[in-house]
């Protein structure tokens, strides 16, 4: 039987480095645009939402003709407010697109769901790409993930993991904030404890770890560029005039308006 695949994009207005990070422009359009309109160029969902709590969010991605699903404003993990928006949804898997990921490239989306049609008791994916530069490695702003020789995920850090006393090539990717659930697995991970790494790191998905779940990682063969701070606008900016690729991919977003 054919699973049914909705991809939320989890986006509020509150943020501590970036306020009103999902509306600023990016070549005119809001950055939570970019993002929806991408996801649904993907031919593996069926669905794509965007769960928010704030009604500025919901009147420009509704007014684009996008779907919205509203949800509490006391959320502090994007996973929770998604697990939320599944209340009133109906999905085998989801697939979670953070709302900063404007560079997205449709296929991440079927990369990170394609493990659940080979694996009926997979819980969780996590897409993640090379780390790009050493810069990168020091950056707090880029999560790191370490796997182990099954490709599961061993463990998350904003510092830069491993301690290299010896120089050894180290599966060490960039997290990036697309992850797949199968949806019933959702609930359980809300209805878990706060977990100490993942607060004091201030990731997501340490909080399954620490409860002994496994998550598959999807390493991908490109890049991907999260937006965190303000001067990254400009970065993605650049990345869309010069790259043809994203190019071709925002002429498409623009012209189509999925």
């Amino acid at each position: 039987m054919k699973k049914r695949i909705i991809a939320i994009v989890p986006a509020r207005l509150e943020s501590s480095r970036f306020p009103n990070k999902p509306l600023a422009p990016i070549l005119k359009l809001p950055m939570v645009e970019h993002v929806r309109r991408r996801a649904l160029l993907c031919d593996a969902v069926d669905e794509v939402y965007v769960a928010t709590c704030d009604e500025p969010i919901r009147d420009v991605v509704q007014q684009a003709g996008g779907k919205v699903v509203m949800t509490a404003h006391t959320h502090e993990r994007c996973t929770e407010r998604v697990e939320e928006a599944m209340h009133s949804l109906v999905a085998d898997v989801v697939a979670i697109v953070q709302g900063d990921e404007p560079l997205l490239f449709p296929q991440a989306v079927a990369q990170v769901v394609g493990p659940f049609f080979k694996d009926d008791a997979l819980l969780c994916t996590n897409l993640v790409s090379p780390m790009e530069s050493a810069e990168d490695f020091y950056n707090p702003d880029i999560v790191k993930a370490a796997t182990d020789q099954n490709g599961f995920i061993m463990f998350f850090s904003r510092a830069p993991i491993p301690y290299f006393r010896h120089h050894m090539p180290c599966p060490i990717y960039r997290q990036t904030g697309i992850w797949g659930f199968r949806a019933d697995f959702l609930r359980q991970y809300s209805a878990l404890p706060r977990s100490p790494f993942e607060q004091a790191e201030s990731i997501d998905m340490l909080r399954l770890m620490e409860h002994g779940y496994r998550i598959l990682a999807v390493p991908t063969s490109y890049a991907t560029i999260g937006v965190d701070r303000v001067e990254d606008i400009a970065v993605v900016e650049h990345i869309l005039r010069t790259d043809g690729i994203q190019r071709d991919l925002y002429e498409r977003i623009i012209q189509g308006n999925p």
